[in-house]
């Protein structure tokens, strides 16, 4: 096989990663080893399981319907603007309370879970705003938002859970931890660079105590995702908690409120989502999460995001039009880049690997990105 030229589009991928934003000095791939590979070369490597490969579910796991308060959409218009694009799964993440579809479901991770339809996850996103929390920039504000994805605890109207005697974004974020570990949860921080709310030291200490996912890109906030001369990027942010060996895994989500046929409104449902692979039943959704089996798209269609022994192995599903970029990320920098269909690259010893691709020549920014493999 022959390794492809790296080429300027494919180089210039991990300076835009994160989606419009502050432009980036263009980094140089430091390793040489991915190597672009055709398709039917992919397709014949086989998966390290045994037996057929689980299918990809399509899910959003931030959706906010009536009960938020802050969205006019009742919950059967949510369910049935999901299901006519497409999804399998959403996590229903009302402000500070837990929206009930079918009945009590008490003990269950889902609200909606039938055998033909969209599956809905119980869950909620924790809110909390105050004037002040520290660390904070001047004329900024604090934002502590926390969902809880496939929550197995009830209870009626709100929520009322935040530390009001801190003022320390640390003891706040895990006094949210604590409250989604209560309630059955798996817990995601919600755009924490919002209000520039996010720092290297505090994501990996967060990551310490037990989160698991983190928004990346989410495309309410595409201008808070990609940083600027003075705050790290999300995908900064994501790779210093990486490097430092926690796995923490990157999600892209809508964080939809309005549900017009148009795709108008202010917050716009699309545009963000995960794609799992697990059986169609929402406690394997859950578990595939937690365990980072999943990639996170904002356009881009994945039929392969595989660890293969030693390799990385990454392919553009066929139904994806265009040309992509394949770009690979090690300890925060760009180790190589491609351009194909298809790549594979070695993980390095002792630490991480992931993958970012970009469809090329798309006024949308279409991306997706794999999770972190190591070896």
């Amino acid at each position: 096989m022959i390794r492809a030229v790296v080429p300027a589009a494919a180089v210039a991928l991990a300076a835009c990663a994160a989606g419009p934003g502050p432009s980036a000095p263009v980094p140089t791939p430091v390793s040489g080893d991915a190597v672009a590979i055709d398709a039917a070369v992919v397709d014949a490597v086989p998966l390290a399981d045994a037996g057929p490969p689980l299918p990809w579910l399509k899910g959003s796991t931030h959706v906010h319907a009536q009960p938020s308060r802050d969205s006019t959409t009742p919950v059967p218009a949510v369910i049935a603007w999901y299901e006519q694009h497409g999804y399998d799964f959403i996590v229903l993440t009302d402000h500070n309370r837990i929206t009930e579809i079918d009945g009590n479901t008490y003990g269950e991770t889902w609200v909606r879970a039938r055998e033909t339809g969209l599956i809905v996850l119980a869950g909620i996103e924790l809110t909390f705003n105050p004037d002040k929390c520290l660390p904070q920039d001047v004329d900024m504000k604090c934002r502590i938002h926390i969902n809880g994805l496939g929550v197995t605890e009830r209870m009626p109207g709100k929520l009322d859970w935040a530390d009001r005697k801190t003022d320390q974004r640390l003891l706040q974020y895990t006094k949210g931890l604590d409250t989604i570990t209560a309630l059955g949860g798996l817990a995601q921080l919600n755009h924490p660079q919002w209000q520039w709310g996010m720092q290297p030291d505090l994501i990996v200490e967060l990551g310490k105590r037990g989160f698991k996912l983190v928004e990346i890109a989410n495309r309410q906030f595409d201008n808070w995702n990609g940083g600027d001369a003075t705050h790290p990027a999300m995908e900064t942010l994501w790779d210093a908690a990486l490097t430092a060996g926690v796995d923490l895994w990157g999600v892209a989500s809508d964080d939809a409120h309005d549900y017009q046929a148009d795709g108008g409104g202010q917050y716009p449902a699309g545009g963000g989502w995960v794609m799992v692979r697990a059986p169609r039943d929402p406690d394997a959704i859950k578990a595939a999460l937690a365990a980072g089996q999943f990639y996170a798209s904002t356009g881009v269609t994945l039929s392969r995001a595989d660890v293969v022994g030693s390799e990385l192995i990454v392919e553009v599903d066929a139904s994806d039009p265009g040309d992509h970029a394949i770009a690979f990320i090690s300890d925060g920098k760009l180790i190589d880049a491609v351009t194909a269909r298809a790549a594979r690259i070695e993980i390095p010893a002792g630490h991480y690997v992931r993958a970012v691709v970009r469809r090329l020549d798309d006024p949308t920014g279409a991306m997706a990105w794999t999770q972190p493999a190591r070896r």
